[in-house]
């Protein structure tokens, strides 16, 4: 027998919200664009460890010996040179490899649709532009008073002009409309799924 008022015991099921089928090929080049540059990191890397310090060392201890406190019969410069070249390469190196996790790590969910990665990554983004410009602003300044800049190789020169253009590129493309759009579907298909409004 039928209720009168048409109790149904059971919810009819709704089809589950679908993610859009296909990524945007603006979100696409963004996500490539990650993985070049966790592929940068890694060369930057690779430089950093086989570069030839001797140049690097002689200019430290020339900008410790102008120092008025520098006092040779505490540390020798040279020595102070030798002990310090390889921490600033390890060093390097250390942020390298932690550079190339969080690339990778922006890759994966940003070309998931994330909206979080892309705000995150937009920031990160950012401090990286903030950084290069620092960097440029330091050594044109250096330049010009005639101070000591640390030497760089080609390979170094390269990467810290291709870097800053990377990123500008992947900014542009992660806030393009297409991507935008595919963020927005995502994150609403999420919503409906932890909302619960299907059964499946």
């Amino acid at each position: 027998m039928s209720d009168p008022y048409g109790y149904q015991p059971y919810p009819a099921a709704v089809a589950p919200p679908t993610v859009p089928a296909e990524r945007p090929k603006t979100l696409t080049y963004a996500v490539i664009g990650m993985w070049i540059g966790g592929l940068l990191s890694v060369v930057s890397m690779v430089f950093l460890l086989t570069m030839d310090t001797t140049e690097m060392k002689t200019l430290l201890v020339t900008e410790m010996e102008k120092q008025p406190t520098y006092d040779p019969s505490v540390l020798e410069a040279r020595e102070m040179a030798d002990v310090f070249v390889p921490i600033i390469q390890i060093g390097g190196a250390v942020l390298a490899v932690i550079s190339l996790g969080v690339w990778i790590w922006m890759a994966v969910m940003n070309g998931k649709g994330r909206n979080w990665a892309r705000i995150v990554a937009t920031v990160l983004g950012a401090l990286s532009l903030a950084g290069s410009l620092s960097s440029v602003g330091n050594i044109a300044g250096n330049a010009a008073l005639g101070g000591a800049t640390m030497p760089m190789s080609a390979g170094n020169v390269v990467l810290s002009v291709l870097d800053p253009l990377l990123v500008i590129a992947i900014l542009v493309l992660l806030w393009l409309r297409p991507s935008s759009a595919y963020f927005s579907a995502v994150g609403a298909a999420r919503q409906r799924e932890r909302s619960g409004y299907y059964a499946g």
